[in-house]
Parts: structure tokens; C-alpha cells; sequence
């Protein structure tokens, strides 16, 4: 009898960029799963139309990607306590016929970080959020989970970061407008670049780092390309980095499960076969 294929796959707008099937493909790989994950090109104005469509089709799941984890948390049947949250999903799997919306970016931003910098830093730390978009909101949500005393957000939409610190309504957590980005970095121990500047495609990330400590750490969410200039002129400024790759694959696993029932293995690293494609393109 031939074993049904279970597929899932990552959408977006563009989506191409992605490396989400060669991770999510070499796990099934590595279980000897019948299973397939692609990339699935949606565009925004037919995005809730095609996410509530999944219930009709044999798609066990999705990831969610700019600019749609929003439209993702509106097209859902139920959300879970991650997704509602931040107000925005990352994750779409069936279950019992209902579209479940989940976000596992907060858990993805985090074990890298406390990997790196361990809970004690974080906890004396304060911190600079580029963007105000899902991503930002995941960051958000772990840094105020990790006890970062003082969060500021600036983006190039000084309205929208505005929204987002007011949401919250938190002393710790305010915006700061995007014209004094340039001062906000000079005192932040930790700056992490949320937004899509300065991933392949997109314009570069307008940011002047030329006043920050080299005791500050920079994190960039973008992994394509692996280094972003905001990482290349960080390093320059002997502060520590880290990129986008580690959150890519943090996040994917607990996706991975929702869509095929298993988890990868813990000692199963994707990591050379990601770097390799990041060269070979």
C-alpha cells in the first residue's frame, strides 16, 4: 500500500527567498517521512480567502512570512495563547477540522539569544527594536519574557512603532522616532533589526552604528543574505552578532511537528546544509 504524503509549506509575498523547504525537507529526510514542504506565493488582498482554503485541501500546515502573519491570525478558527499574544500567527495547522493559528517566533527570537547571552544579561540589558511589524511584536513578546528592563522600538513608520509602544501601555516599553535612531543606539546593550530592511530584495537598513559600545550585541532577524550589512558593520564596531539563521531553524521546529506529527531530532543540525544553499545562491 503507498504511504500518503503529507505536505506542508511556507507562504508569503515574495516568498522565493526562503529557505524554510530545504530545512523543513531535510528533516523529513532524516525521519523517513513521506512528506513534502514548498513554497506557496500568496498575495495579500487573497491571503484570508487562501489560509481559511486550507481546510478544504490535503495541506496539513503552513509557516507565515511577511507581510501576512496578521492576515494569518484573522483567517484562523482558534489561536493559541502565543498567537494571541502578539495578534499575529507565524503557524497554521488543522486540527479536528478547525485552522488553528500559532505563533512559535517568540520561541524562535529567544533560544538563540539565551544561548549567547544567558537570562542574567537579558535581565540587565536594555534593548533597540527595528520595526513594528509581526516580527517586532514576536521580539517584543520574548524580550518582555526575559525580564529585558527597558525596550525601545523606532521604525521607519513612526505612527505604526507609536501604536505598538502604546498597545502595551508599559513604562519599560516606549518608541523612540526614527530621526533619533542614531542616539538610541549609542545607549541600547542589545539592538535587534526586526524589519526587512537589508534582506535580499529589499532596501538596505538605514542605521548608523557608529556611536554603539562594543559591549553592545546585534541581532538581525534577516538571513538573507547571512551577513546583512548592519551585521558586517557591527563586527567593525567589535560588537558580538548574531543572524538570522539560528531563529530560522529555532522557530521551524516546533512548526515541523504540528505539520507531521514528529520532531526533529535535537542532534539532526540543518545548519551546514542551509549555508551551503546561502552560498550556492
Amino acid at each position: 500500500m503507498n504511504q500518503t504524503m503529507t505536505l506542508a509549506g511556507v507562504c508569503g509575498w515574495p516568498i522565493h527567498q526562503s529557505l524554510s523547504p530545504v530545512l523543513h525537507n531535510y528533516w523529513l529526510k532524516d525521519l523517513g517521512i513521506s512528506g513534502a514542504y514548498v513554497h506557496f506565493a500568496v498575495r495579500p488582498d487573497e491571503a484570508v480567502r487562501a489560509f481559511q482554503g486550507l481546510k478544504k485541501t490535503s495541506i496539513s500546515g503552513v509557516n507565515v512570512t511577511m507581510p501576512l502573519k496578521s492576515l494569518a491570525f484573522q483567517s484562523a478558527d482558534e489561536h493559541s495563547s502565543d498567537a494571541l499574544k502578539l495578534g499575529v500567527a507565524n503557524c497554521l495547522y488543522k486540527k479536528n477540522g478547525m485552522l488553528i493559528a500559532h505563533n512559535t517566533d517568540m520561541e524562535g527570537f529567544a533560544a538563540p539569544l539565551l544561548k549567547v547571552l544567558g537570562a542574567q544579561k537579558l535581565a540587565n540589558t536594555s534593548a533597540l527594536v527595528i520595526g513594528s511589524g509581526g516580527a517586532a511584536k514576536a521580539v517584543i513578546g520574548s524580550l518582555l519574557s526575559l525580564n529585558v528592563p527597558e525596550i525601545r522600538v523606532c521604525a521607519r513608520n513612526d505612527g505604526a512603532a507609536e501604536n505598538l509602544a502604546s498597545s502595551l501601555n508599559l513604562p519599560s516599553f516606549y518608541n523612540v522616532p526614527w530621526d533619533q535612531r542614531t542616539i538610541a543606539v549609542r545607549s541600547s546593550g542589545l539592538v535587534i533589526n526586526a524589519s526587512a530592511g537589508g534582506m535580499q530584495g529589499k532596501p538596505q537598513l538605514d542605521m548608523d552604528l557608529s556611536g554603539i559600545s562594543s559591549d553592545s550585541f546585534v541581532y538581525d532577524l534577516v538571513y538573507v543574505p547571512q551577513e546583512t550589512r548592519l551585521l558586517y558593520n557591527a563586527k567593525k564596531m567589535g560588537c558580538r552578532t548574531l543572524g538570522g539563521l539560528e531563529m530560522l531553524i529555532a522557530q521551524a521546529r516546533p512548526s515541523f511537528k504540528y505539520f507531521y506529527g514528529q520532531a526533529p531530532r535535537i542532534d539532526c543540525d540543518p545548519t551546514p546544509i542551509l549555508l551551503q544553499h546561502l552560498r550556492i545562491n
